[in-house]
């Protein structure tokens, strides 16, 4: 299995090492390399079921999902060790707290959103709509909006300019389906947030089948 995985798996490897040493300046890309190759020799069960059970196009799917969420935790951590803070200090972004304040962010609005008390959304000990945090978090949004590339910020405005524009509606200003048009913001937001940081790290641990009971005949 060892063999298999270092020859199917090379290339990919090189790419996402290289492709989160770009976002995270500090950190060696052979040290993210050095941490993906650890990801594989951590989980030979979980890898072992992978070959066993799907066909090479998904299982390289599964594998490159898996190695993305490594690279993203091992450099949050060492992100936070070179800068001298805590891992758990960081806030992640979920698309909600995106949609909820983009209509503010893009009618230049500093009212409250109305909906932030219910996204269950909290940076910090304080909910979001107490004290300042919810302009720091209006601050983050509408920087990352200012980062991402214009076509984003196109199906951005035209969703959420208004608060009241539909997908429908957006569609039908596109030309394109209700469904291609929430591809296409699905899109711009999955392109804002990795602005503001990227998708909190996934955990995958390894696992092994259920030991057989003794008495299993």
């Amino acid at each position: 299995m060892k063999q298999h995985y270092l020859e199917d798996y090379e290339v990919l490897v090189n790419i996402i090492s290289s492709e989160y040493a770009k976002r995270y300046r500090m950190i060696d890309r052979d040290d993210i390399s050095q941490e993906l190759w650890l990801w594989f020799a951590q989980r030979p069960n979980k890898l072992r079921d992978w070959y066993e059970q799907h066909e090479p196009k998904d299982r390289d799917k599964l594998i490159a999902k898996s190695l993305r969420n490594a690279a993203l935790k091992y450099c949050t951590r060492e992100k936070a060790k070179t800068l001298g803070y805590e891992p758990q200090d960081n806030f992640y972004y979920e698309p909600q707290v995106i949609e909820e304040f983009l209509p503010y962010v893009l009618t230049d609005s500093y009212i409250i959103p109305i909906g932030v008390n219910d996204i269950n959304y909290k940076p910090s000990s304080s909910d979001v709509s107490e004290g300042n945090t919810w302009l720091a978090v209006r601050a983050d949004i509408s920087s990352a909006f200012e980062s991402i590339n214009e076509k984003n910020q196109n199906i951005l405005r035209l969703r959420f300019g208004s608060l009241n524009t539909t997908l429908k509606e957006v569609g039908s200003e596109l030309q394109i389906s209700e469904d291609a048009a929430r591809k296409r913001v699905d899109r711009a937001i999955a392109a804002m947030i990795d602005e503001l940081g990227g998708k909190r790290p996934f955990v995958d641990k390894d696992y092994s089948p259920p030991a057989k009971d003794v008495n299993d005949n």
